[in-house]
């Protein structure tokens, strides 16, 4: 990415469509539409500001705590690629762009965002007047900035966004402005969403932005960090003036996120009053327990990721039968997602057969299905493939191109998601139907993201994505053998095509085919196995607080900051 600063130069705006044709039409679970923006129009902000409540503005002042069962990955919000880190961060650092409660994305630090009718600029606007948290302004030098540390230490998966810019310019301190190499129809709502800007006067004199722990973080979001207790609680603290809270500051003085084992202790400090609102999400019954307490208010919001399980196919990290395609389609086969569902989930979800959720319906291939349950099915694949019990110990042997040993796979996961672990426990036993020994690990959050995403030190993992919000880069941010997410380290010639096919299409239709095409390359080989879209239960105590916002999915649910700005304690 070549950097060009050319702060008094005039740039004249090419004003064109700039909503996402990948995301265009697509229905959400509410039935509101991500509709793309006329042509020859621009996208500006929408407001911001919080509706005052009809019984009267509320009061300044108050603590609000909020239950959660994980702590940050980190402060670093270059770095942080988790949801519960997510929750901090983002009301720390601000995003280009939002998404509002219906799903739909909008200018929000940026005042507006225009892409040229040939789909190569992108010129982004930002809002004058907002500061960091130190008295300096935000200006186009801090939004270049963050794309350029981003692409060249390689610091996220967000990095990859940046492969595509030729140039980026910024003609004045509001404006900048990115030429790209070829179409890329989800650019502006990737950055935008996705990436945290950061203030150049600070992170310029940072010696390596990666291991940066940003223990004192200053930002520009509606709120500051006071204190951080690791595994036990995060403290913030409003700040003076934020340009999208009602009346220009939040209401309440504090945030703190309370961190709890797990999702039973959570509730029941809910219920004594100790936590005013849960940021993870609840199990069915809990949440249906709380509904019968009259100053409890329940929430499900749908989630706009997937639930799935892996496997590790590098052959690097030891001989496995997780290599093996015959063992993935018959593991596919022998999972019982409908015992998942409605026990794991109890019935609070949607069955997937492919990375791409039904709520984008005209994205999905109707061919594209996972197998259907069938355990007899499975252990036909496996003997066909040479698995059998040689040694009579009840669990069959991988054939010796696979090692040749029992199979028995290391599943880690979450130990402290509920679902998780009884997710864990079922495929323990549809594993065992068929001969497989699972050896279940949960381990704590934090540490399966180390191993998973960042040593690539696993057999198989239990996990989800927290929002995918664009179809036509799905494969491409996940499956493509050189992406930053392909933690089962898939590597598959022709699906690097087809995703790369579909993020970089022409065309919105051009894109929905090679999706389409991806989904059925995808379900002959199953690098993960997806299992179910969740609706996430997220619940508050209505008796002592009201202004609450809910979002899509648990990553920005009831604690985006959109929505802590405008509660206010009763």
């Amino acid at each position: 990415m070549k950097r060009i600063n050319r702060k008094n130069v005039m740039l004249s705006l090419l004003l064109s469509a700039s909503m996402l044709a990948a995301c265009s039409s697509q229905t959400t679970s509410s039935g509101s539409q991500n509709a793309a923006s006329p042509s020859g129009t621009s996208t500006p902000a929408a407001s911001t500001t919080q509706p005052a409540p009809a019984n009267g503005q509320p009061a300044v002042g108050g603590t609000l705590v909020v239950g959660t069962l994980s702590g940050p990955d980190t402060l670093n919000p270059l770095v942080s690629n988790t949801t519960p880190g997510s929750w901090i961060v983002n009301n720390l650092y601000p995003h280009l762009m939002q998404m509002n409660p219906s799903g739909k994305k909008e200018p929000y630090l940026a005042e507006s965002v225009t892409t040229s009718d040939d789909g190569l600029t992108i010129t982004i606007k930002l809002r004058d007047g907002v500061t960091w948290q130190d008295g300096q302004p935000i200006t186009s030098e801090d939004v270049a900035f963050t794309g350029q540390l981003l692409h060249d230490k390689k610091l996220q998966w967000t990095a990859e966004i940046f492969d595509q810019v030729e140039k980026v310019e910024t003609p004045d301190k509001l404006t900048v402005v990115y030429t790209l190499k070829g179409p890329y129809p989800a650019f502006s709502g990737a950055i935008g969403y996705w990436v945290r800007i950061v203030p150049k006067h600070i992170w310029e004199k940072v010696d390596d932005p990666k291991a940066f722990e940003n223990q004192d973080p200053v930002g520009a979001g509606p709120f500051k960090l006071v204190k951080y207790e690791k595994g036990q609680y995060i403290e913030l603290a409003a700040i003076d003036k934020w340009f999208a809270a009602p009346g220009g500051r939040a209401y309440l003085d504090k945030v703190i996120f309370k961190i709890y084992p797990d999702a039973n202790t959570m509730t029941l400090a809910l219920q004594k009053g100790e936590v005013d609102v849960t940021s993870s999400d609840l199990p069915t019954s809990a949440a249906k327990l709380l509904e019968t307490n009259a100053s409890i208010k329940v929430e499900q919001t749908a989630s706009l990721g997937f639930a799935y399980y892996s496997f590790n196919t590098d052959a690097s990290k030891g001989i496995s039968p997780t290599q093996d395609v015959n063992f993935r389609l018959a593991m596919a086969t022998a999972t019982d997602r409908s015992t998942i569902l409605n026990v794991a989930l109890e019935g609070a979800g949607m069955q997937i057969d492919t990375p791409i959720s039904p709520l984008f319906a005209d994205w999905i291939n109707p061919d594209a299905k996972a197998p259907a349950y069938d355990s007899a099915k499975a252990k036909e694949i496996l003997a066909s493939a040479g698995y059998s019990d040689t040694d009579g110990d009840g669990i069959l042997n991988a054939p010796s191109s696979f090692g040749g040993k029992n199979v028995e796979p290391e599943v880690i996961y979450d130990g402290s998601n509920v679902f998780h672990q009884k997710v864990a426990k079922i495929l323990e036993k549809n594993a065992a139907d068929i001969g497989v020994k699972l050896i279940l690990k949960p381990v704590e959050y934090n540490t399966l993201v180390a191993k998973v995403f960042n040593e690539h030190d696993f057999q198989m993992h239990i996990g989800k994505w927290g929002v995918l919000d664009e179809p036509s880069e799905t494969f491409a941010n996940l499956y493509h053998s050189k992406a930053k997410n392909n933690m089962a380290t898939y590597n598959n010639p022709e699906m690097d095509r087809l995703a790369d096919g579909a993020k970089y299409a022409k065309t919105e239709q051009i894109a929905r085919d090679d999706v389409k095409a991806a989904q059925a390359q995808f379900v002959k080989e199953f690098p993960v196995v997806p299992i179910y879209v969740q609706k996430f239960n997220l619940a508050y105590n209505a008796d002592k607080f009201a202004g609450f916002t809910l979002f899509p999915g648990d990553l920005q649910g009831l604690v985006d900051p959109n929505s802590l700005v405008g509660v206010y304690k009763k």
